[in-house]
């Protein structure tokens, strides 16, 4: 019988050691850890453009409220239905939410309709609440207010600054780190971390907290006259995530001119 004898350029096939296969597996896992950093990024990044887009879109709507009202809306409470919230010649509070309902805005909303950004949290909205002529009204809530103070004398004091370092509970630290000192009103998120957050530039967005509405739920609202916008940031004791927005005064009054509800 012929035996054939394996040829010396053929080798048998063998199958991978342990060590081989532990290091295709952590191959493996460094390459997908590379590729879920990257998703869960660009999942933050849509959220966060989302909200952009939301803000922008509240803050239409504000504009061309005053355009047909004379006024700005107040801001919604958690009691109010997603209304806005009047008292008197004001609001019953300064600092609340945007009253999705008052301005016909669609989009989710939680139990007590109050607009949600992407994050799943409500969207804050405050309103100068000046009184130049010192009639015991709200120059910017109340239908012909405006028009009666003029506007050469009309000075809403809402300030957004670049950093609350130095900041006062009326005012950024000085011009170079203030990007508006002068909004009627101030359109707000805060972001992914809303609800637990420590750096000294969020703590600046909040101070007080409004419940009252069917939930039993207490939110975070701002407490002074003063926010801040600046770029993103993780880095430890700086983290940043809100988004703020605001009216600019003279383009207000200039849109309210071109309608007549300005002199």
């Amino acid at each position: 019988m012929l035996i054939l004898s394996p040829s010396p350029g053929i080798h048998e096939a063998r199958g991978f050691t342990l060590i081989e296969m532990a290091v295709v597996l952590l191959i493996i896992g460094l390459l997908i850890g590379g590729l879920v950093m990257p998703l869960s990024t660009q999942m933050e990044d849509r959220r966060y453009a989302t909200t952009q887009q939301l803000l922008d879109d509240v803050r239409e709507a504000l504009t061309g409220y005053a355009l047909a009202n004379g006024a700005l809306p107040c801001p919604a409470t958690p009691a109010s239905n997603g209304l806005a919230a009047a008292a008197g010649g004001g609001c019953t509070r300064q600092h609340g939410f945007v009253p999705a309902v008052t301005l016909g805005l669609l989009g989710p909303q939680n139990a007590d309709r109050l607009l949600l950004d992407a994050w799943n949290s409500p969207v804050r909205y405050s309103v100068s609440r000046s009184d130049n002529d010192a009639d015991t009204n709200w120059d910017f809530v109340v239908p012909g207010e405006m028009r009666d103070v003029s506007i050469a004398s009309l000075a809403p004091e809402l300030d957004v600054c670049s950093t609350s370092a130095g900041s006062s509970a009326t005012a950024c630290s000085g011009p170079a780190v203030t990007l508006t000192a002068s909004a009627p009103a101030v359109v707000y998120s805060l972001g992914g971390d809303w609800a637990t957050f420590a750096s000294a530039d969020q703590q600046e967005n909040t101070g007080a907290n409004l419940g009252g509405g069917p939930s039993g739920t207490s939110y975070p609202v701002a407490s002074d006259e003063v926010w801040v916008m600046r770029t993103r940031s993780t880095a430890a004791g700086a983290e940043f995530d809100d988004l703020v927005s605001w009216l600019g005064a003279n383009t207000l009054y200039s849109k309210l001119v071109a309608v007549g509800q300005l002199p």
